[in-house]
């Protein structure tokens, strides 16, 4: 699942600088949240207009007495480093971000993003033309903007940890550019997301590249509280999942390239990672 940030083409769903994070109000009246999408293009610095508009249009249904400020996050350490030291109340994360980490920061799905229309998205290995069919024959590197959580994505797109596999699994946040390297023999394969898949159907590329294997049908990047609930989460996904029929939000929802917000996935819970043994999750 994939939101891009419009006009810089910064894709999200949705370097750090300096930022004020307001500590005057109680906890109970801070709603601030944070858009944690690894791999990502551009920079917290280009993502934070978007990010203060969504910080007002929740702040505005809200009410009074609520404030509301977000932060945007393409790099995975960084991310990990503002969770433990300012904690946000809630967030639009990856999917391979909530599978490692749910536990840890205590997530709990509230709403489910809707990329291109879609309630799942799909992943993809796609390769040169003359390569082998089956993965498993594969050597070097794959390449994929949702790699950098690489625990999760080995077990979301081929069921097993990264150490089984016979080749490497490598983030990156150019993976379209990274096609061509595919298509000159030059880089194994490139995992893309279902966006990303039919953006590739358009170039002239497509012609030169095959998919050989494709994930079961995944979660789209989740909508989710961090720590234990409390009754502003059943306002919050209210605001959230009536965001495609406000007229308001119209614009915020093109910026952000969503068709709105749907409701948890009932699904995901089953995607956290088991870091307790060999198996792939819960």
């Amino acid at each position: 699942m994939t939101y891009r940030i419009r006009p810089l083409s910064i894709m999200i769903l949705f370097s750090m600088g300096v930022f004020a994070w307001s500590n005057s109000a109680m906890p109970a009246e801070v709603l601030d949240f944070a858009v944690i999408q690894p791999g990502q293009p551009g920079t917290s610095q280009e993502a934070q207009p978007v990010m203060d508009v969504l910080a007002a249009y929740i702040q505005k249904k809200m009410g009074a007495g609520v404030t509301v400020k977000g932060l945007y996050f393409n790099k995975l350490d960084l991310a990990l480093d503002f969770l433990h030291n300012t904690p946000p109340v809630w967030g639009i994360i990856r999917l391979g971000f909530y599978s490692e980490q749910a536990g840890r920061f205590q997530m709990t799905a509230l709403a489910s993003t809707r990329p291109g229309g879609y309630n799942k998205d799909i992943w993809r290995l796609v390769v040169k033309k003359d390569a082998p069919e089956d993965w498993n024959s594969l050597r070097g590197k794959i390449l994929g903007n949702m790699l950098f959580e690489t625990d999760a994505a080995a077990c979301l797109l081929f069921g097993v940890p990264p150490a089984q596999l016979p080749f490497i699994l490598k983030g990156t946040f150019r993976p379209l550019s990274s096609l061509r390297r595919v298509s000159k023999g030059k880089t194994t394969g490139v995992v893309l997301d279902r966006s990303q898949y039919e953006a590739l159907e358009a170039l002239s590329l497509a012609k030169k590249i095959k998919t050989i294997h494709t994930s079961r049908e995944l979660p789209a990047s989740p909508v989710v509280w961090f720590g234990i609930p409390d009754d502003r989460i059943k306002r919050l996904a209210a605001i959230l999942l009536g965001m495609k029929e406000d007229r308001d939000a119209e614009t915020l929802l093109k910026l952000l390239q969503t068709d709105g917000f749907g409701p948890a996935d009932k699904d995901l819970p089953g995607f956290r990672r088991n870091k307790k043994n060999a198996l792939c999750f819960q």
